[in-house]
């Protein structure tokens, strides 16, 4: 019942119950008119508080509107404007790994055991102006040498639709793996061929500008990179001039359904500049060099190091480069990659000793194949050359068991040319294959364990072989 309601049913009330002496003595039309207009006072006092609240309400709403939105969704703490202009949201990630070597053929050092720290990020990202990005991050892992490291800290212009100019420290597109979050990749590492192949000109850390552009079902990406601001061993301190890389990779998603999408991707790099490790005594005699290889699949203890079974390095050097092909497939909850490259370094025209070089430029080649099946129903997208992460639909704590995934890869590097002197040492062709179990907890929470066999043959003819076995606890947001 309303107030005005309530005040008349009141007065009639009160009429009636004065009708006995009403009726012995009836007011005066005086009494009468005084006693409507005392309702009609109310009717305006009640008027005017309803007006008096709606305007309060109306203005809290105001202020509350105008307030920054604070959200904390999938545990990332993130601010926001009323008129979104400006954005900033904390990140962090942590992965934590435990490994060990189950021995092998002709493996006599003694492989490294126990815990690394492959990742400690933290920093914060997000726009100011509506139209400019910016990310700042450090990577405090102990394995990037001790003190914490740049990550990424660039800013980005997005004002025009689709495209992306970005400038700074970064990890540019390139390569189906490595455009994909270390977060969301399938394995605990990136196939060798890979990390290789991007080393040349890629990678996290890297000073770079570029421009991207991404539409329905396409994505290309152009960059002028440098060295790596993480770059703390071998003569760094000596180090001379720093590298110039052309960058470039693109992609098409030829199938987008309900049920899945695929698509293919071609991704290049151009050394035109290699670093050179000394000043130059003399004009056009810098030492310039590059190195080819990878641990087999897995990077275990804070000394990684010992596992790196095939490794070449190709001294005096004009030029690097690698250029190949990817494609990725998902179905439901069936999903495949591949990605092949062919790689390689310009010899100068004249060796160290300043004699004719008379050995044929190396060039090297190397592939993997990769499938998985996320066994509680979720999905791992393809999206526009590269991958999204499993987001359980049951996470763990919320009547679930998260979600489980299961995945094998097959890879080769070919670091072997005769032709070009290369076939000594830690030289060979290595093969390996990775099996590993995901068990995603929530968003935020995973647990991996991946198992490698991996087998080199020696360009001398001699066969390595090893088993490795590594866990990784993984926390981001």
């Amino acid at each position: 019942m309303s107030l005005k309601s309530t005040l008349l049913v009141g007065a009639a009330a009160a009429i009636l119950a004065a009708s006995p002496a009403m009726a012995q003595n009836a007011p005066s039309q005086a009494q009468i008119d005084a006693l409507a207009a005392q309702i009609q006072a109310l009717q305006g006092q009640l008027t005017s508080l309803k007006d008096s609240v709606a305007k309060e309400s109306a203005a809290n709403k105001k202020t509350l509107e105008a307030m920054p939105k604070v959200t904390a969704d999938g545990g990332r703490i993130r601010v926001v404007t009323a008129d979104k202009a400006f954005d900033a949201a904390i990140r962090a990630r942590v992965h934590m790994d435990y490994g060990f070597g189950n021995g092998g053929k002709n493996f006599t050092a003694d492989g490294t055991d126990g815990f690394g720290v492959r990742r400690a990020f933290l920093g914060v990202a997000g726009k100011v102006f509506t139209d400019w990005t910016y990310e700042v991050t450090a990577n405090f892992a102990s394995n990037r040498g001790g003190g914490a490291q740049i990550q990424a800290a660039n800013i980005g212009y997005t004002g025009i639709p689709g495209w992306t100019i970005v400038a700074g420290v970064m990890q540019p597109k390139f390569t189906l793996d490595d455009s994909t979050s270390s977060n969301d990749i399938a394995f605990m590492e990136r196939a060798p061929i890979g990390n290789v192949v991007v080393g040349i000109g890629g990678s996290d850390s890297r000073t770079a500008v570029g421009v991207t552009n991404k539409g329905t079902s396409h994505f290309v990406a152009a960059y002028v990179t440098g060295s790596a601001t993480n770059n703390v061993s071998g003569a760094a301190a000596t180090d001379f001039d720093d590298q110039v890389n052309l960058l470039g990779r693109a992609a098409y998603a030829f199938w987008q359904a309900n049920e899945g999408s695929a698509g293919i991707g071609v991704s290049g790099v151009y050394q035109a500049s290699p670093q050179a490790l000394s000043r130059p005594q003399t004009a056009g005699t810098a030492i310039t060099t590059i190195s080819f290889g990878d641990r087999p699949g897995l990077r275990i203890g804070s000394r990684d190091t010992s596992y790196r079974l095939t490794n070449v390095t190709v001294n005096q050097i004009d030029s690097a480069y690698a250029y190949g092909a990817d494609l990725g497939v998902n179905f439901k909850s069936f999903w495949a990659a591949a990605e092949y490259y062919n790689f390689g370094a310009e010899y100068s025209d004249r060796t160290a000793t300043n004699a004719v070089q008379t050995l044929a430029d190396p060039e090297f080649s190397g592939y993997y194949v990769s499938a998985g099946y996320v066994l509680t129903g979720e999905r791992r997208n393809y999206n526009i050359g590269e991958w999204t992460g499993v987001k359980p639909s049951w996470p763990v704590g919320q009547n679930g068991f998260g979600a489980w995934e299961v995945a094998a890869r097959y890879s080769q590097i070919d670091l072997i040319d005769r032709a070009a002197g290369i076939n000594t040492g830690t030289a060979g062709k290595e093969t390996n294959w990775t099996l590993g179990l995901n068990w995603y907890v929530n968003p935020a929470i995973r647990f991996m364990v991946n198992h490698v066999i991996s087998k080199t043959e020696r360009a001398n003819g001699q066969d390595v072989e090893l088993d490795l076995t590594a866990v990784r606890m993984q926390f981001q947001f």
